[in-house]
Parts: structure tokens; sequence; C-alpha cells
């Protein structure tokens, strides 16, 4: 029986809380779930990354940026040789200068559908906040700012990020994103 795990992530320090469902195989590798999480949660993928799995951090090293921590090559671990107990919840930190701190939990195994493809988006709720905004203390200033059309920077940030009203939170847009990825178009 072939299965894949449904996993849940959930952006930390924002309100309402931006959150996607996602179904993936338990043998990806860290640095392939990087990417689908960037898919899913609409990232673009501009920014450094770590995983905290039982107290290690797994990423890309880099020796001029470690600063002095231990990185594990998240191009080498799978989900499976490194969570081998279900549920279970672990942390996922994207861009290290705005600080966006994610909980991911994997609520269990499911039986895989067969011919179908996976990864899949099957849920999500609330747009993610814009590349570069400054962490949550700049998203709430954005989200402010946006839901006041006479602020005085409600126009440039418009321009800058758009307008979030209306946006899909999440479609199937994220799981064509998600397999653009893993055929290698993206």
């Amino acid at each position: 029986m072939s299965v894949v795990w449904r996993m849940t992530v959930r952006l930390k320090g924002v309100m309402p809380v931006v959150w996607r469902t996602m179904l993936v195989r338990p043998e990806t590798k860290l640095a392939m779930l990087h990417r689908y999480i960037q898919a899913a949660m609409g990232w673009e993928e501009m920014h450094l990354y770590a995983f905290e799995i039982a107290g290690r951090e797994y990423g890309i090293p880099d020796r001029d940026h470690d600063f002095g921590r231990k990185i594990y090559d998240a191009r080498r671990y799978t989900l499976e040789r490194l969570v081998p107990a279900l549920p279970a919840r672990f942390g996922y930190l994207y861009d290290f200068g705005d600080g966006w701190k994610h909980d991911i939990d994997i609520e269990g195994a499911e039986e895989a559908v067969y011919r179908k493809q996976y990864p899949i988006c099957v849920d999500g709720g609330e747009p993610c906040p814009p590349e570069d905004v400054g962490g949550p203390p700049g998203y709430r200033d954005f989200l402010r700012v946006m839901s006041d059309p006479n602020d005085p920077e409600h126009e440039h940030f418009k321009a800058w990020a758009g307008d979030l009203r209306g946006r899909d939170f999440w479609d199937q847009r994220a799981t064509w994103r998600m397999r653009d990825i893993q055929r290698g178009l993206l």
C-alpha cells in the first residue's frame, strides 16, 4: 500500500492565521518540501530557510552564513527518515530577515489514491503576506494600511503588493505550482 502524509502548515505570529493543508509522499526530501510549502503558501522562494526537527536544523549549508551553527543538508534527508512516528510537529523558518516562523503538523498517513499525483494542496485559509513586508510586525502595519483607503500609505502599499481582497488563499493553482516544481519547470 502506498501512503501519503497529511500535513498542515501554519504561519505563526499573524492573525488571522495563514494555513495550508497538503498531501505529500513520506519519501519527500526536505529541500523539495520547502519548495512545495513555498508554492502552497504563495511565497516566492526569495530567501533562505531552515527546518527544525528534533533539535537539528536542516537547510542549505553555507559556511559564510551559518554563524557557527550546524546546518544539515536538506537535500539529503527525507521526511520519513526524520519523522519516525505520526502525528508529529516541527518548525520551518523562511526568510531569516523577516523571520516567518511556521508550525508543520503531520497529522497522519492515508492511503494514496491509485494514479493520483502528489503533492496536492487540499485546503487552506487566508492570503500569504507579501515578500519583504517586514515579518509579522510589518504585516500587521501592512494590513492596517490596506484596510484604510484614506491612509496616506494606502496607494503606495497597494501598488507595491496589490490588493489582497478577493485573492484566492489556496486553490488548484497551488497544486499545479507544486507539480511544476516536481517536474523541474519552476
